[in-house]
């Protein structure tokens, strides 16, 4: 059912600045940052469907939570109650609609600041195509009034860019860069500038509108600040993209010193090519279209979400007319950057019938200098009918002809394998009805800066896109018949293009050769490149990463070879520097060059990925230039930053014992933590490096650094729930110990297991490790070891119910720990000791405990601390019947738990509070608290989710009290 006139003219919706929305005049609170995001996409899409997978990119990006599809669903629900208070559960509503396409939002477009700046510029451009100057600039004037900031407020909402909210961005630029040419005809640059200053603003690298500005500013009588603002825009592209300032933004600074601010505008709208400049023959143009795009591939398989981007991205920019759309393709060599491109020009042909150009910008070629933009250009004045008699021979001029020559045509341009932005920008059409797509080894972010262009990195193909590359060129009788064999090809060639088109050229080459027998050679190839060598030097994969290592500088060169001594499936800055024994600002130049190249990429920010073959070709290269000695000196320098910034980070989150530091080393950079937030997250990062530093160490003997590296992330792995990596780490290094003789080494890897086995629920595992540690430590007179084990002991035996037992092991600890005046230990002793004599019923005894604990913790300013004697209140509280004090607790103990990021103290308290809720006849908070707990863990595969995902089915079904405690 749609709206009725009544609901409709009590809404009004902004997108066009921060997302708004009034009801009768009032604006309405939208709520979480999640769910202002939600309703900004799905009104800057202005009534078309929004599908669940683009709204979860635009939340989480390209990591979402397994219960993404979930949470995005009870955003949506919210945000229909707040439209529709009364709406009943589960129903979809009046003006947030779901179907199979996706969600969106039924607005009327007189209430929609979007749809009613459309129909503004429209009826604008209407007026100026009939010469009705004076109503087009009225009409201009109001749809710029509407535009309030960037589209959405996405800016604050969402971390990375986003297509939707992009285009409109550049929409409206290019709307107000209209405005103002058509004010500047009129001589009412005043009327524009409020707004072109605020836009300008916003958009400080855009040199069209950056150049519209000056105009803007010098036709108000303000020359000299028009110039001022012009030094500054160019200071400003110099420090931050390395460029001069555009040509267009040039002849807008001549034109202020020659004080032509009012110049003859083509009116807006005109499709008419400009007129020559005075004294300049027009040029002689033949009616030949070209059509220079290269044959497409045959069978073309995958990159359906590339295609979709890209198809979506042209659409809207033919229906706006706004802006030039320019697409720039990156990504490693051998990904498929020139094959999606054409492939994808191929596809658009129709929509630019006056033709199609192509080049190849040589950006990577060995053999072949990187071509010059001027070359470039003759080549497609050339194929625009162009003779050479009328090509200017300045390179500006050729590309001022260039533009001019595409002015009103419809042409697709592809500049592939472009170097860099520079070599790019000359070759661009200016016209808004053509389109450019760009590919390179490197990520052009200037043109996105500069240009508004849109950037595409490409991932390897996935294993479904792999089988179907693979099964497209050799046929599925055969895949299908050897799908093992199919399965191992793909996984040695790392879901590379380049690697699996070389692989299925072999299979074709020798028809008779078994699938399974090419595995077999890239199995014995043992992960170096010699199973993917052909004689076609152009598809041989060694040969193409070599274009890109011979780019390289002698220091970039050595980095690059020493990055294949790295474990991790990933890397930092800081660990690159320490590798090569660098300072880090050092260290940053030559990343930022391995990435230009294409043989690294930062697939997360300040976070660098090498595919494996490329690591294979890398090690190749250490093994033949770098001795061994230089490369066991590397990967100590390696080891010891991790070492040293995981005792920095272990330290600040305030673990129970702590090592001596690792030892100093020379050349080795340590991350050193704010707090306990940033080493939280520092340690998050580097978690997959680290387990596999942990094995790398224990691989090559040195088991000492093995375990103390691992005693540094067992607090960590408790607070964030890592219990399966824990165990596995715990259990190697407690072999490793063993096998040694290291009865230290096996003391604290016995309980770092314990420790991990308790949380999984494994409670008697947990107690023999215990009991080996404690004989251990004892026999080794390590009184803190004790300690600590004693407490462990009691908890484990308190979860089994031996809670009488528990309280002997935890006043045992509690002693050992007031002789040692370990404090921080003491609280959390104590506060085990309050929570075993509540499982008894001794309230009072439990309550005078933690008011011990307490005072403890706030004088250490213990965090954690402060958390766990508020749980255990909580629980007390709980216990004794006083439902509201208790729910009042644990909503305190959350509040510290969460704003800290300790995930499983988070966890545990958020199921309590679940409880509790419930028992006071509060489903809605029940399910709240059990939502955002299972959110928190559901990837973890901990006892906890089963608890959790039990309860929230039960209150589905069961809409009763479901008992105070777990």
């Amino acid at each position: 059912m749609s709206p009725t006139v009544g609901d409709k003219l009590s809404f009004c919706f902004g997108v066009l600045g921060p997302v708004q929305v009034l009801r009768s005049g009032v604006e309405v609170d939208l709520g979480a940052r999640q769910q202002r995001l939600i309703l900004a996409l799905l009104l800057a899409n202005a009534g078309q469907p929004v599908g669940i997978g683009n709204i979860v990119e635009v939340l989480w990006g390209e990591r979402p939570p397994a219960s993404a599809v979930n949470v995005v669903h009870r955003y949506v629900g919210t945000l229909r109650r707040l439209f529709e208070p009364a709406l009943p559960a589960r129903s979809s509503g009046r003006w947030l609609l779901g179907d199979a396409a996706g969600y969106r939002m039924q607005v009327d477009p007189f209430h929609l600041d979007l749809s009613r700046l459309r129909m503004l510029a429209e009826q604008a451009r209407s007026d100026a195509s009939e010469s009705r100057w004076t109503e087009a600039m009225a009409s201009f004037e109001s749809a710029l009034a509407l535009w309030r900031g960037p589209c959405g407020g996405a800016a604050e909402l969402v971390a990375n860019d986003h297509l939707t909210f992009d285009a409109i961005d550049h929409e409206c630029a290019g709307l107000a860069r209209e405005a103002t040419a058509l004010a500047l005809r009129l001589d009412k640059a005043r009327a524009v500038l409020p707004v072109l200053r605020r836009m300008a603003e916003h958009r400080p690298l855009d040199e069209a509108l950056q150049a519209r500005l000056v105009l803007a500013v010098s036709a108000d009588g303000q020359q000299a600040e028009a110039i001022a603002h012009y030094q500054n825009v160019r200071r400003r592209l110099a420090d931050e993209l390395g460029v001069d300032p555009g040509e267009e933004l040039r002849e807008a600074y001549q034109q202020v010193l020659r004080q032509e601010n009012a110049a003859p505008v083509s009116p807006p709208g005109g499709t008419g090519t400009p007129a020559p400049p005075p004294g300049d023959p027009a040029p002689r143009l033949t009616t030949v279209l070209p059509a220079q795009l290269p044959a497409d591939l045959a069978h073309f398989t995958g990159r359906d979400d590339a295609q979709s981007r890209t198809l979506s991205l042209v659409n809207g920019h033919i229906l706006t007319q706004a802006s030039m759309p320019v697409l720039a393709i990156d990504g490693i060599p051998g990904i498929g950057k020139t094959s999606l491109a054409i492939h994808l020009a191929h596809q658009l042909t129709d929509a630019y019938p006056d033709g199609q150009l192509y080049v190849d910008l040589q950006g990577f070629d060995p053999e072949q200098s990187v071509l010059h933009p001027a070359q470039a250009l003759q080549g497609f004045l050339n194929a625009l009918g162009v003779p050479d008699a009328d090509i200017p021979v300045s390179h500006h001029a050729r590309s001022g002809l260039y533009r001019s020559v595409l002015a009103g045509r419809r042409i697709l341009v592809v500049l592939d394998n472009a170097h860099s932005v520079e070599q790019v920008r000359p070759l661009l059409p200016g016209s808004p009805g053509c389109l450019a797509l760009v590919t390179s080894r490197k990520r052009l972010t200037g043109l996105a800066t500069a240009h508004g262009a849109h950037l595409m990195t490409l991932d390897v193909l996935s294993v479904e896109d792999a089988r179907g590359f693979l099964t497209s060129r050799i046929g599925s009788q055969r895949t299908s018949a050897e799908s093992e064999a199919v399965d191992e090809v793909i996984e040695r060639c790392g879901r590379l293009p380049l690697a699996l088109a070389v692989v299925a050229s072999r299979a074709l080459t020798h028809p008779d050769h078994k699938l399974i027998e090419i595995a077999r050679e890239l199995r014995d190839a043992q992960g170096s490149l010699d199973g993917f060598s052909t004689d076609d030097i152009d598809n041989d994969i060694r040969a193409i990463f070599s274009w890109s290592y011979r780019t390289l500088g002698p220091p970039a060169a050595r980095m690059f070879r020493l990055l294949s001594l790295h474990p991790g499936p990933d890397i930092a800055t800081p660990a690159m520097a320490s590798l090569a024994g660098v300072a880090l600002t050092e260290a940053r130049l030559l990343v930022g060059e391995l990435v230009r190249t294409g043989l690294l990429a930062e697939h997360q920010v300040g976070r660098f990925w090498m595919h494996d073959l490329i690591r294979a070709y890398a090690q190749e290269l250490v093994q033949g230039h770098d001795d061994e000695l230089t490369q066991v000196r590397a990967f100590e320098r390696l080891t010891a930053h991790y070492r040293q910034s995981a005792h920095e980070a272990d330290r600040l989150l305030g673990p129970s014992i702590m090592l001596d530091p690792p030892p100093a080393m020379a050349d080795v950079v340590t991350v050193r933590p704010g707090d306990g937030i940033e080493a939280g997250a520092w340690l998050n990062a580097e978690r997959q490096v680290l387990k596999a530093v942990v094995q790398r160490l224990i691989e090559g003997g040195d088991v000492a650094a093995a375990w103390r590296l691992t005693v540094n992330l067992h607090f960590f792995n408790q607070r964030e729930g890592w219990c399966h990596d824990w165990a596995a780490t715990s259990r190697a290094c407690l072999q490793a110990a063993t096998s040694a003789g290291d009865d230290l080494g096996s003391a604290f890897m016995a309980r770092s297991l314990s420790g991990a086995e308790m949380m999984l629920g494994h409670y008697e595992s947990a107690l023999q490790h215990l009991d080996r540690s404690l004989e251990l430590f004892t026999a080794l007179g390590h009184s803190q070891g004790q300690a600590l084990v004693y407490r462990n002991l009691g908890q484990v035996t308190d979860l089994q119910g031996r809670h009488q037992e528990a309280i002997g092991y935890f006043e045992r600890a509690v002693q050992l720990m007031a002789a040692q005046g370990d404090l921080v230990s003491q609280v959390l002793a104590l506060g085990c000791l309050a929570d075993a004599h509540t499982s008894l019923g001794h309230f009072e005894i439990s309550m005078d405990l933690i008011n011990r604990a307490l005072p403890i913790a706030d004088a250490l300013q213990s965090i954690h601390g402060q958390g766990f004697c508020h749980e255990i209140m909580a629980k007390c509280l709980q216990a004794k019947g006083d439902l509201p004090a208790a729910r009042r607790i644990w909503g305190k103990a959350v509040g510290i738990f969460r704003r800290s990021e300790w995930r499983m103290n988070t966890v545990s308290c958020l199921l309590h509070l679940g409880d509790t809720a419930l028992a006071m006849g509060d489903p809605a908070g029940a399910r709240e608290a059990w939502q955002e707990a299972l959110d928190l863990t559901v990837h973890l595969r901990l006892p906890e989710v089963t608890e959790l995902e039990d309860r929230l089915s039960r209150l589905e079904h069961e809409p009763a009290p479901v008992g105070g405690g777990r």
